[in-house]
């Protein structure tokens, strides 16, 4: 059987064609998937998602389980909220993380808030005054009019915890996303 050479090239072509339009159909579903599928973080056995607003940080602190910021038109590197689970039964009780984060302000800070949120099993807090920023160990340097927004989120695998701290201006533009982030953990 002898095909002649413009059949051959109109079947190629052809073949060619819809490869490509299978391709691209694979590409577009894949891309349609990733839009519809937030990121998250996991520290523990909870799932956060990133949000508007919110951007996973590339690399986390030490000791953390990773770490998110949140843009503000203020702060060129935006704020830090960084996460962190030790295991069940570990990291201490929530009256001893808030003694502690306390502790990182020189004097006495202004607490502004402290609740629950999404039903109890989140332990909130706001604080306000000079943060003394730096290592745990290591020289501190007092940071005028400052906050911190903090989170204990209760689960079977051990408490998370998430901290942020920044120029009190800005972590009050802060809060309501820092709660939707810290409640979306219950809610995927």
């Amino acid at each position: 059987m002898t095909y002649s050479r413009t059949l051959i090239q109109t079947v190629f072509a052809s073949l060619l064609a819809g490869a490509t339009l299978i391709g691209f159909a694979a590409a577009d579903e894949n891309a349609a998937k990733a839009k519809s599928e937030p990121s998250t973080l996991t520290a523990g056995t909870l799932r956060f998602l990133v949000t508007e607003g919110w951007t996973l940080k590339a690399k986390a602190r030490a000791m953390s389980a990773g770490g998110m910021t949140y843009k503000t038109d203020a702060l060129k590197e935006g704020l830090d909220a960084d996460f962190y689970h030790f295991g069940k039964g570990q990291g201490g009780s929530v009256t001893a993380n808030i003694a502690r984060w306390k502790g990182q302000f020189q004097g006495t800070p202004k607490e502004v808030e402290t609740s629950k949120l999404a039903g109890g099993k989140i332990d909130f807090l706001h604080l306000e005054g000079t943060f003394l920023s730096g290592p745990p160990f290591g020289q501190k340097t007092p940071l005028k009019d400052h906050a911190m927004l903090a989170a204990i989120l209760a689960s079977d695998g051990g408490a998370v915890f998430i901290k942020m701290t920044g120029p009190k201006d800005e972590v009050a533009k802060a809060i309501v996303a820092f709660k939707a982030l810290a409640e979306s953990a219950y809610k995927n």
